[in-house]
């Protein structure tokens, strides 16, 4: 038996602590989290149930899966799902207390001889059990059970009778009282369980909509006593007259404020909806909890974002109004016969002739005693998971039914299957190695890496490609070798910066697979796909959202293929891929052009949602406003056009190989595109992308640009010099080299050439904002309250603008920006966000001209307050808080804050759960000691290698001081809101205005 830890006193004082529910099970300290007499402690009061244990051979760990308790509210206990891992058998035994029997598995783990006789184990009871579940693949067939029709049969006869019931007393109703005490009694029943109210409001509504006194009837309920929000309301739009549904709706059951905003949030969507400035989809399915037919239409409204109109895919942002009919001829009569996007599986014995109806994909039909049914199963392992997927379908092709398992452990998959595993795909689970044998799986047409083949006797197909397509130049391999420690290392951005992923672009380059897949020794295709697949995994994993593949992936179009396809599998559509060729690309289409290949790979690569760029400009606006400019049309645009094209983007990639025509010792004539390109077609290529680039370098200067090839600059252009603003990033030569300083940016760093068998991603920071009056030069302009809030986007100022402005002016001097409203009145106020300040003056040539002194005015001691303030938030940072600056303020975290006073610059902590309620703490230390225990621990940690830090007090406090104080005093966040009005001036915009300043 494993020796018995005697309770300490920390241990006895945690115990009691667990006991009056002063700890929870996550906050025992990590030296005594695996303590015996903690854990026995815990088990018996209740708040840590193990389950299923065991051991998984594929994985080769032992595991305990448990059930955590939190019992700290008595009024409301929850649990958690935990699972605990262990390298040994031990230390599994151990932490169980010797309960190894129940409810585990030990499927193909061979227990030692000495750990049989140390432990006692019983061997028949340790293998007594093959996996945790009990369900097989056979048990999940279309149609249903005949316990499962006595369940169908009786919502059939009940619950549909119910509705019907509920349904005609709604429809009886011809006064306002009527459906008032109806909708009262309803909301009582238990059926409101299934059907929200707003359910039937609706039918009452389609039950006559030509009936304008049921309309009446209506909107007087919901303008006196419905609560529910506007969506049922907003849903009358689609059924009524939307300007009848905002004149009768008189919302009057909250405050003036609210009511005011409940009709406007109506009347904008009657305005969306009639004007088609929504997204609709509709969609039929059959309720199997009521036995409804159900025609269901959702209508999405643009929201507006920071002054953009965005389309959010979100219920709270959707309204949903539902149709229901008792019978299918009344369904699809409705719906004209159109079933298109149609769930109608879960009806039984409803016999439909596809033929009278229109059908697509989405379409489910009912499985009837008639139907012939084509059944497929796929087996596979995936992202760390066995998946069985069931597919069942007509002999039209429709989807019938579709049935999902996954499977975490390998004996439950091979329990669900019954040892079937033919024809499954378990090329990436390299796990499968660790089996002691196949004992009892059928593995017939599996797929698997040669190794497991070889281990099991199994045969498999031998991989072959075309030697002469993995070719290495000297050049490049003894660049490579040269800079093969630049390659490796690894350039940590700041921790502050690295939370920045949104701003952060990715690169990688020369990939070489056919390299990779020969070092790795492949010798089947599953091993292609093994290997493959590893390094896509590293791509997703560490790509920052834009990740840029710059070419020579394989001069094999196949593997390519392969690679792209695997890529997007894995990032589901999450990630924004921008390619370009390198000149291995071209080595297998010797009797293509250079256009007809990059048509050809360009296909490839949209297919799957990437961009390909050849002589080609990427932009991205917001969200998922992206796109490609091609080559044609940069040809004939104008730099206006471009200019007026690009003004909203925060990201610019102009790309292409590139070529090497201006290469004169390594280019066309070393064979570096074999046989495809010759040296006359590389110089026209480079041309045309040197030719290209020197047109668009007037606009890209105002952009946040990124020159993307897959040669270095000298290679393609004749005058290589850097632009000062632009991120070069490229490949090719083999030569790990990086140039950061601030102004010329050069990555091409991440070329993993032919020996590096572990690619990594790399990457580096881009500015995200974007002046969307770049191209104004100095002076006073009239502009629209749309361009303002493009302008404020794009310096990543958020704010909420509606107002309604008469004229509005925008002040440019000097890189600096003022916007001015005048009024009709001739009255000008300056403008801070969405708010209005008033001027004194009413010519906006007075402010035009003293724009710079208010500017030094304003900046010179702000910049030393600012200072101060970064100094503070660094510190804050380095222990690990969020450092973020609004104001006065500096966030520690989203209850505590740090207070600089503008005028002496003393420091002040602060707990707030609101802009009243807080507590205010002398020093930053005290306020991290009473509310930020780790933050302090952090702190202290720092100030014992180092006594002095920003964050300590500048003297000593008495006792009495240093007690923390209640503050309801809002003061604080009006000096913060003048301060962030100047700070402003930061992203070069005056938004205060002073004429006492000027005067001194």
């Amino acid at each position: 038996m494993p020796e018995i830890i005697h309770k300490n006193p920390e241990v006895k004082k945690i115990i009691e602590k667990l006991k009056i529910g002063e700890l929870t099970l996550n906050s025992v300290p990590e030296e005594l989290y695996r303590n015996i007499d903690i854990l026995r402690a815990e088990r018996k009061l209740g708040l840590r149930k193990s389950g299923h244990r065991g051991f998984d051979v594929i994985r080769q760990e032992f595991f305990v899966e448990e059930e955590w308790f939190y019992l700290d509210d008595p009024d409301e206990p929850y649990s958690r799902k935990h699972k605990e891992i262990f390298p040994d058998f031990e230390k599994y035994y151990q932490y169980l207390d010797g309960d190894i029997y129940e409810e585990a598995c030990y499927y193909q783990y061979k227990f030692p001889d000495k750990a049989i006789h140390e432990f006692h184990l019983d061997t028949n009871k340790l293998y007594a059990r093959n996996s945790f579940i009990s369900d097989t693949i056979n048990e999940f067939l279309p149609g249903l059970s005949p316990e499962d029709r006595k369940v169908y049969q009786h919502i059939e006869k009940t619950v549909k009778k119910q509705y019907q019931n509920w349904l005609d007393k709604f429809n009886a109703c011809g006064t306002y009282e009527e459906l008032k005490k109806v909708c009262g009694n309803y909301e009582k029943s238990a059926f409101s369980e299934k059907k929200p109210l707003h359910f039937f409001l609706f039918q009452y509504a389609y039950h006559d909509p030509a009936d304008k006194r049921r309309m009446d009837i209506l909107m007087e309920y919901l303008s006196k006593d419905y609560y529910c929000g506007g969506d049922a309301v907003q849903g009358l739009c689609l059924i009524y007259d939307p300007e009848e549904v905002v004149q009768k709706f008189n919302y009057s059951q909250q405050s003036k404020v609210t009511n005011s905003r409940r009709k406007k949030e109506v009347r904008d969507f009657a305005n969306d909806w009639v004007n088609h400035n929504v997204v609709t989809e509709t969609r039929g399915y059959f309720d199997s909890l009521t036995h409804l037919y159900c025609d269901e239409t959702s209508v999405y409204q643009y929201t507006n974002s920071r002054g953009r109109k965005v389309l959010y895919r979100l219920e709270s942002c959707c309204v949903k109004v539902c149709r229901i009919f008792t019978t299918f001829d009344d369904f699809v009569c409705s719906r004209n016969g159109d079933l298109r996007n149609c769930d109608l599986s879960g009806v039984i014995d409803l016999e439909i002739d596809t033929s009278r109806y229109q059908t697509d994909s989405a379409t489910k039909l009912p499985v009837t005693a008639s139907t012939d049914i084509l059944y497929s199963v796929s087996k596979s392992y995936w992202k760390d998971k066995f998946i069985v997927n069931q597919q069942w379908k007509n002999s039209d092709g429709q989807t019938i039914a579709r049935q999902s398992h996954k499977f975490e452990y390998f004996f439950d998959f091979v329990s669900f299957l019954k040892g079937d595993l033919s024809g499954s795909t378990l090329v990436l689970c390299g796990g499968l190695k660790y089996l002691n044998n196949t004992n009892g799986l059928e593995l017939k047409d599996t797929s698997l890496t040669s190794s497991i083949c070889e281990k099991f006797g199994i045969p498999y197909e031998k991989y072959t490609y075309n030697q002469k397509f993995i070719q290495e130049f000297p050049p490049t391999e003894k660049n490579e070798e040269e800079t093969a420690v630049i390659l490796q290392e690894s350039r940590e951005l700041a921790s502050s910066d690295m939370s920045r992923s949104y701003n952060r672009i990715s690169y990688i380059t020369d990939l070489h697979l056919l390299h990779r897949i020969q070092n790795a020794g492949c010798r089947s295709r599953e091993d292609v796909v093994f290997a493959l697949q590893k390094i896509v995994d590293t791509i997703v994993q560490e790509s920052c959202g834009i990740t840029l593949i710059g070419g020579d992936v394989s001069s094999n179009f196949s593997l390519f293929d392969l690679f792209v396809k695997l890529l997007a599998h894995s990032a589901y559509g999450s990630q924004t891929f921008l390619f370009v060729l390198g000149n291995h690309e071209f080595w297998e289409f010797p009797d293509l052009s250079v256009e007809h290949i990059t048509d050809k790979y360009r296909k490839l690569l949209e297919e799957h949602g990437m961009y390909l760029l050849q002589n080609d400009l990427f932009y991205k606006n917001e969200f998922d406003d992206m796109g490609i400019i091609p080559y044609a049309e940069l040809e004939q645009m104008t730099n206006a056009e471009l200019t007026e094209r690009l003004r909203c983007s925060r990201l610019v990639v102009f790309g292409g190989t590139g070529f090497s025509g201006c290469n004169v010792e390594f280019n066309a004539n070393n064979g570096i595109y074999w046989n495809t390109v010759d040296r006359e077609t590389e110089i026209q290529e480079s041309k045309k992308f040197d030719n290209l680039y020197q047109k668009l370098l007037p606009v890209l200067d105002q952009k946040n640009t990124v020159i993307f090839t897959h040669t270095p600059q000298k290679d393609w252009s004749s005058n290589p010099k850097s632009h000062a603003k632009f991120v070069y990033v490229s490949g090719h030569t083999h030569r790990n080299v990086f140039y950061d300083d601030g102004e010329e940016r050069i990555y091409a760093d991440n070329q993993i050439g032919y020996h590096n068998n572990n690619p990594r991603l790399k990457n580096f920071l881009m500015d995200w904002e974007y002046d969307y009056f770049s191209d104004y030069g100095d002076g006073i302009y009239e502009i629209s309250t749309q361009a303002y809030q493009d302008f404020m986007r794009g310096t990543n100022i958020n704010m909420d603008f509606s107002r309604k402005l008469y004229i509005l002016y925008m002040l440019k001097k000097n890189g600096y920006y003022c916007f001015i409203h005048k009024s009709r009145h001739g009255l000008l106020a300056i403008l801070h966000g969405g708010a209005l300040k008033r001027l004194e003056h009413k010519d906006i040539q007075y402010y035009y001209d003293y724009m710079d002194q208010m500017i030094a005015t304003i900046k010179t001691p702000m910049d030393k307050y600012t200072a101060f303030q970064e100094k503070i938030a660094g510190a804050i940072k380095k222990i690990g808080g969020d450092g973020r600056i609004h104001g006065c303020i500096i966030d520690i975290n989203f209850f505590n804050h740090a207070y600089v006073n503008p005028i002496d610059l003393t420091v002040t902590g602060y707990w707030a759960s609101d802009i009243f309620q807080k507590v205010i703490y002398p020093d930053i230390p005290s306020l991290l000691k009473g509310q930020c225990p780790q933050l302090y621990a952090n702190y202290q940690k720092l100030i014992e290698v180092k006594r002095t830090n920003p964050l300590m007090p500048k003297q000593k406090q008495t006792e009495l001081a240093l007690l923390p104080q209640l503050y309801l005093d809002t003061d604080i966040y009006k000096a913060s809101r003048e301060i962030s009005k100047m700070q402003r001036l930061g992203s070069r915009i005056l938004t205060i205005w002073n004429e006492i300043l000027l005067k001194k």
